[in-house]
This record gives structure tokens, C-alpha cells and sequence, in this order.
């Protein structure tokens, strides 16, 4: 199981990045990509390599696009994550070698419950098997000796796999495998809806019996590249989902049936064990369904990465601090690098994801330390909110809002930067921020349009909390110091101290900065 990925010296790192566009590889457009990636403060290029790219012809490889990704992502100081777009990406077979694509008799399609072929290359086709993993392979002992500097963190094995227009291939040899019994290492995983049906998997699985079947041949089907490809380049294996969370969510009809959807995780992870995680793809603005997207793919056995999401909208942005605080994810891209900017200027819906992106990459070194430790608190504002109340082990926190402050020159603090010109369009941004708790009266922030105020929460056994709660002591002004900077690799950097009209009275979070306040926990009331 992968807490996070590593570097070269087996450092953990936390992915923030972009993905670019599928077509985006092998043309001017990676530069933009990684443009973007700038602006929104990332550290990972995540791009695809073409199975029809690097096997034009039948044993012919042609590794360019490959070498050309590592060199880009390595003099822009990223990591790359290769996505392999093989024989299924999102389903489909258009990135299959023409040769793949004219020889139907050889390199079979699947087929539906009416034997009419679908748009999918059928995972029991032993032919297009061997052509896939052997493509693989080349290009990971390709990838192995050309990337000596461990640029490449990690490899994505296909793209959403699965079937469309389909629960499960139809195909003569598929009709046999199914009436075959289901592996013993599965006998004792359930699924919901589970029935008495007339084959071992639908008695087994009832009514999800066609998808846990084509779960678990795609499964086989990729264990068995990985298997082939680790010992030539032993690197994180992983695989992005096309998650099942979507209207009502039906195999074939609401997403592609098979892929490794949290129905059918358990089944996937007992028959490609060497798959290190799988990311869901989240294209959900909705806050409600974001957070089950996240609550399904995060696991004791599966760290949430999230490799593809919305690239544009307050939804996303307010969204991907709620997965890194609630949900304990170790990374968050978004997709379609190259449409969120135009001659070098964030546009306004990519903007409200970069801020949230550069927050959450600026505090990096935080949010390694204090994983899973219930210390990491997202701030998002709903719509209509004028506060949120954080409640952390010592103290009350609350977060105003200045988009929808009714007065906002009632709340003093530092505005040196909310009121200069170049940023007074901030102050109408929809408040979010990640606080960091680091014990001992020490808080980390970053975000953009919030004010937070700290109070000390009494003991449990205080007799006089009304009082002490009154207390000028309890409040923040009641600090040590208060700071903004940055992270230079683990070390704190201090740009400015904030004291006077400067940190009265409320703790203003700006965008583009990390504040720290430290507060004095030694206070004693009996003193």
C-alpha cells in the first residue's frame, strides 16, 4: 500500500498538477501545459504516451514522444506521470496501432448481449494481450534507462478502462469464461443486490454478476502488464477510474462497465495486486457528490490520488482542499491544462483552481507531516455562508468570509493587499483555505479570502469558562508571533511579521502566501 509516491532518494512528495489534453503529447501544446502547471503553483505533468505512436507498425518502436515528455517535465523542474494509452482509453480502442484496427478477425472487439461488436477490444483476446504488454514493456525498459534522474514518479497503465454499450463482453470465448467458476481467491468477497442466479457469477454477484465478471477479466488483463513490466522498471503502477458516481449509476450505461469502480474494488485489488492505487477521475462540482467520490476511493488500502478533475469553477476549487483535509488524499490534478489560460493569463474559472491549487502546494511540507493525523482543516465557503466554526483540539476558529461580509471594514486585520487595486477583485472570491494545527498554539494557513479568529477553548473541567472564554487572554491577540513566508524544502521561510494594525484584530489569508501565527499556550488563568 502507497502512503505517498517518492522521489529518486525516497523522499514523499505531494502531487499537485495538471493533465493536458489527449492530443496534446508530441505537439507545441506541452509547453502550454506546463505553463499552466506554473501558474497554478503544481509540481507534476501528468501526459499520455500512444500505443499507435509507439508501435506504428508491428514491432517497430519509436520512443520520441516518451524521451521528449521526460526532457520537458525535467527542465520545468516537475515530476511526470506517463498515462499509457493503449488497447482502452476511456473504453475505447482509437489509440490501438492501425494494425490492431484493421485485423478484426485477429485482435477481436467485444460484443454486447445482441453479438453486434461495441466500440471496446474484448479483454479475452489473448492476441491483442500479447501485442499490448509487449508495447508496454519496450516502452518501460525505454523509460528505465532514459530517465536515470527519477523525473518519471509513477506509471498509469491504460486510461478508464472497460467496455461501452456493454455490462460484459458477449464473445464466444467470454460466453465460455463466464460459465467457468469464479477464482477461489473471490469466493469470499459480496457485492450489493446479491441473488441466487444460474451461473457462478451471477450466483455469486446476483445482479452485478456481468460487471464483477468484466472486472475481473480487465483485472487480469492488467496484472498481467504490470507482472511484465516491474522488473524492467519497478515503479508505482496506477490507474485512473472512470467512478460509477454519476446519475444512476449503471455498467454500460452511466460509465464503462469493468474498470475498477468502487463496487468492484475488492475484486480488482485481490487480481492485480500490483496495481499501487487507484485514482478516481472526479468531474463533480456538486459538494455532495464530490465527497462520495472521495469517501468511496479512499481507503485503508487505497491512498486517494486524484488524477483527473474540473480545471474550472469555484466547485472544484472548493472542493480539492476538502479532499486533501477530509479524506486524507496525497495528490490532486486537474484535466485540460491548455484551456484554462490564453496568452499567459489564468482565465477567470481556471483561476479560482489555481488559487486553491497554489494553497494547497505551498503548505506541502505541512501536509506530509501531519497526514492522517485529524490536524489538517479545510475552510470552504458554502453559498449563502458569511462564517464556518473550526474546532480543533485547543481551540475555536472562526472563518469569515469576505465575499459576503455585510461589512467588511468592521473585521481589522492586515489589508495592505485585500485593498491594493491589483488585488481588490480577491475580496469577491469565494472564501476557502486549509488551516494546519501543529500543536503548542501553532497554525498554518493558506487560502484566499478568509479572516480567521482563534479563541482558547477552556479546559473540560473549568468552573468559569464563561469568564475565561471573555478573556482577552483567549483571544489571538494573545500571540507570540504572527509571520508570512514560505517552504523552502522542510524550512520556514519568514517575508514579513505582521504586529499592530497589521494582526488586529482578525488573521487575514491572502492568496499567494502562507501565514503563520503562533500563539502563547502557556498561559496559565490561575496566574
Amino acid at each position: 500500500m502507497v502512503d505517498f509516491f517518492k522521489n529518486k532518494k525516497g523522499e514523499p512528495v505531494f502531487l499537485t498538477g495538471l493533465q493536458c489534453h489527449n492530443s496534446s503529447s508530441g505537439t507545441g501544446m506541452i509547453d502550454k501545459t506546463i505553463e499552466a502547471i506554473r501558474l497554478h503553483g503544481g509540481n507534476l505533468l501528468e501526459a499520455p504516451v500512444y500505443w499507435c505512436e509507439v508501435e506504428k507498425e508491428k514491432d517497430c518502436y519509436d520512443f520520441r514522444m516518451a524521451a521528449e515528455l521526460v526532457d520537458k517535465a525535467r527542465e520545468a523542474g516537475l515530476y511526470l506521470i506517463p498515462l499509457w494509452f493503449g488497447f482502452s482509453k476511456n473504453g475505447l480502442f482509437t489509440y490501438a496501432p492501425e494494425y490492431v484496427k484493421k485485423d478484426c478477425a485477429t485482435y477481436r472487439r467485444a460484443r454486447n448481449s445482441a453479438g453486434i461488436p461495441v466500440e471496446s477490444l474484448s479483454p479475452h483476446c489473448r492476441a491483442t494481450l500479447e501485442r499490448d504488454k509487449k508495447a508496454f514493456v519496450k516502452l518501460m525498459e525505454f523509460l528505465a534507462e532514459y530517465d536515470k534522474e527519477g523525473t518519471v514518479i509513477a506509471v498509469q497503465v491504460e486510461n478508464e478502462v472497460g467496455l461501452v454499450h456493454t455490462d460484459r463482453d458477449y464473445g464466444e470465448e467470454a460466453q465460455r469464461e463466464f460459465y467457468e467458476p469464479v477464482p477461489d481467491y473471490l469466493r469470499d468477497v459480496k457485492l450489493e443486490d446479491c441473488g441466487i442466479g444460474n451461473t457462478p457469477w451471477t450466483s455469486q454477484f446476483g445482479r452485478y454478476g456481468n460487471e464483477a465478471f468484466a472486472a475481473w477479466k480487465f483485472a487480469s488483463y492488467i496484472q498481467e502488464l504490470v507482472e511484465a513490466a516491474k522488473p524492467v522498471f519497478h515503479i508505482p503502477y496506477i490507474m485512473n477510474v472512470s467512478i460509477e458516481i454519476n446519475e444512476y449509476e449503471e455498467p454500460g450505461f452511466c460509465y464503462v462497465s469493468g474498470g475498477p469502480v468502487s463496487r468492484v474494488l475488492d475484486i480488482w485489488k485481490r487480481t492485480a495486486p500490483d496495481i499501487h492505487l487507484f485514482g478516481p477521475d472526479i468531474y463533480l462540482a456538486a459538494e455532495r457528490d464530490y465527497r462520495k467520490a472521495c469517501a468511496a476511493y479512499s481507503r485503508e488500502d487505497n491512498p486517494l490520488f486524484i488524477p483527473e478533475s474540473l480545471n474550472g469553477g469555484v466547485g472544484a476549487a472548493l472542493n480539492m482542499l476538502l479532499a486533501v483535509a477530509d479524506y486524507d488524499a496525497i495528490g490532486v490534478c486537474s484535466f485540460g491544462a491548455e484551456s484554462g489560460f490564453y496568452e499567459g493569463v489564468l482565465l477567470p474559472e481556471a483561476e479560482e483552481v489555481a488559487l486553491s491549487m497554489r494553497a494547497i502546494a505551498s503548505l506541502e511540507p505541512l501536509l506530509l507531516k501531519y497526514h492522517k493525523t485529524g490536524r489538517i482543516y479545510a475552510v470552504t465557503q458554502a453559498e449563502f455562508a458569511q462564517w464556518q466554526y473550526v474546532k480543533t483540539e485547543e481551540y475555536h476558529i472562526v472563518a469569515r468570509f469576505l465575499s459576503n461580509d455585510p461589512k467588511p471594514q468592521h473585521y481589522f486585520g492586515s489589508r495592505i493587499n485585500v485593498n491594493a487595486l491589483e488585488n481588490r477583485h480577491y475580496m469577491e472570491k469565494r472564501g476557502r483555505c486549509l488551516i494546519i494545527d501543529c500543536g503548542e498554539g501553532e497554525f498554518f494557513a493558506a487560502g484566499v479570502g478568509v479572516c480567521l479568529s482563534f479563541i482558547k477553548r477552556p479546559e473540560p473541567d473549568d468552573q468559569t469558562p464563561y469568564a475565561h472564554l471573555a478573556s482577552a487572554l483567549s483571544g489571538q491577540l494573545n500571540f507570540l508571533s504572527i509571520e508570512e513566508g514560505h517552504f523552502e524544502n522542510d524550512q520556514w521561510i519568514c517575508e514579513y511579521r505582521r504586529n499592530g494594525d497589521e494582526a488586529n484584530y482578525q488573521l487575514y489569508v491572502h492568496p499567494g502566501q502562507v501565514v503563520r501565527v503562533r500563539l502563547n499556550a502557556e498561559i496559565k488563568w490561575e496566574e
